[in-house]
């Protein structure tokens, strides 16, 4: 391939010598500043074996030598972005509490343009993702390659005291797990790994990912780049903690790092429930073998587990009663009252809730809204169902303490129901891969609480099976949804 310019950015960022994220039609800078954003349009030229030249718009099945070709890579890049990340819609506010989509894809893109081993992992995520949306095999075989390459050198620089804290390091391994989340498990075992288990991998992946953030220590995730590469890591990180039901490397850290909008101060209020959902089994786990003189002693941690979780609730409902006032200030819905309580929980208003905002202020929004719905889901069952052992526990033992209340609004059915509600959107045009695997970790979930609860024939678990199947990145994520349906752990 010729002709191909390797500056990359919209007119603005490129006038200005700035870095641009290369979201369309808008970028993220463009975007802040409010000005309108344009991207040249790029003529590829294909060089086949014999000289000859091919011109093209869109890249649709590469051969093998194509793709070989330096140059050729760069096609892929574009192509895997423009379908991976989000297109936000310029008339969308994407500025509420600072959300936005995917900020740590700029980092990996500009790492990549300097380091081979980032490189590779990008280009293995590229054309496995490119290559299942286009039924393009010889791109998903080539993806394996680049993924064995850059998880060869990955072990190898890890191994390395120096350059295993390296920026590099990290955002390959963030990459990688990324790549497992992309590769659809064949029907049929594969001739170069008939042996590989995709689930097994992103774990792993996710593990080693998560104790490098632990030992880069707090001070190197100050930066900008820093911290986009820790925030990158922190949602696959609280997922294989909630699904695992056990704490790991990264939710167990205390760094208290500088809060900058409305997903961090979430994800730090969710980050002591995996080894709060710990607690519960090893309190269930021993209630059943107990001891006579260590009983109250139990009942006593007990009660100390139930406050800990009703503390954790009332953090999330006063998350959200923030969200909606910010989102009440920012662009209230036409057809709603302007009273600011009205959008609050509890203060009248049957459609006055975080799930009429939640698609208003861009797709970054959009998904933080589903990942609390999914974590209260989550919370709010296990809380329940430890509060009725707690309550067994004590009515087996003839013992008049009385258990705290619990609120009914600390229930899965309402969050649950939300993302149900909202499932199609993550496939939605222009949503992208980036949506689409954002998507299975909320209606897992959401599709378990319906499901035991003996409601796999309701509207709500059809709308949600359903939804992997209007677009093609829908696909690919129902297959790893299938996969994680063997092993995922949330029945607690």
């Amino acid at each position: 391939m010729q002709g191909v310019r390797t500056t990359r950015g919209c007119v603005n960022c490129r006038a200005k010598k700035k870095g641009c994220d290369m979201k369309k039609p808008t970028c993220g800078r463009c975007s802040r500043l409010r000005i309108q954003c344009t991207f040249e349009e790029r003529k590829y030229v294909f060089v086949s074996q014999d000289g000859s030249r091919r011109p093209g718009n869109f890249l649709t099945s590469p051969s093998a030598v194509s793709l070989a070709k330096t140059d050729s890579s760069l096609v892929v890049d574009e192509f895997f972005w423009t379908n991976y990340l989000p297109q936000e819609d310029v008339s969308l506010d994407g500025s509420i509490g600072g959300i936005l989509s995917a900020p740590w894809i700029p980092g990996i893109r500009k790492l990549a343009d300097t380091d081979k081993d980032v490189k590779n992992a990008l280009q293995a995520c590229a054309l496995t993702g490119f290559g299942w949306m286009n039924n393009d095999r010889t791109l998903v075989v080539r993806a394996v390659w680049f993924y064995a390459q850059a998880l060869k050198q990955t072990n190898i620089a890890l191994k390395d005291p120096v350059a295993a804290l390296g920026d590099s390091v990290l955002a390959c391994c963030r990459l990688l797990v990324l790549f497992e989340m992309l590769q659809r498990i064949s029907p049929e075992p594969t001739a170069m790994d008939p042996k590989r288990n995709q689930i097994a991998d992103w774990r792993m992946h996710v593990e080693g990912t998560c104790r490098l953030i632990q030992l880069r220590g707090r001070d190197r995730h100050l930066s900008s780049l820093g911290m986009d590469l820790y925030d990158g890591v922190r949602l696959p990180a609280v997922i294989q903690g909630l699904s695992k039901r056990q704490p790991n490397a990264f939710t167990q850290l205390d760094w208290k790092l500088p809060c900058l909008n409305m997903r961090d101060r979430l994800y730090q209020l969710i980050n002591p429930v995996p080894q709060l959902l710990q607690d519960f089994d090893i309190f269930h786990e021993h209630g059943t073998r107990i001891d006579d003189g260590l009983v109250s002693q139990h009942i006593a941690y007990g009660m100390k587990l139930l406050r800990s979780a009703l503390t954790i609730c009332y953090d999330l409902q006063a998350w959200e009663s923030k969200v909606l006032r910010l989102c009440y200030g920012k662009k209230p819905l036409c057809d709603l009252g302007t009273d600011p309580l009205s959008f609050m929980p509890g203060h009248g208003g049957e459609h006055n809730t975080l799930y009429d905002f939640c698609r208003l202020h861009g797709h970054g929004f959009f998904s933080t809204c589903t990942q609390y719905w999914t974590m209260c889901n989550i919370l709010y069952g296990s809380l329940r169902k430890f509060h009725q052992q707690l309550q067994d526990f004590m009515d087996i033992w003839v013992l008049e303490e009385v258990l705290p209340t619990i609120p009914v609004w600390v229930t899965p059915e309402l969050p649950a129901l939300n993302i149900a509600k909202v499932a199609g959107h993550f496939f939605a045009p222009g949503m992208g891969l980036w949506a689409a695997h954002g998507a299975v970790f909320p209606i897992s979930t959401a599709l378990w609480h319906f499901a035991k609860t003996g409601r796999r024939d309701s509207p709500a678990f059809k709308s949600m099976t359903e939804a992997f199947t209007i677009s093609k990145t829908g696909v690919i994520m129902r297959d790893f949804l299938n996969a994680i349906g063997v092993v995922w752990q949330l029945e607690g």
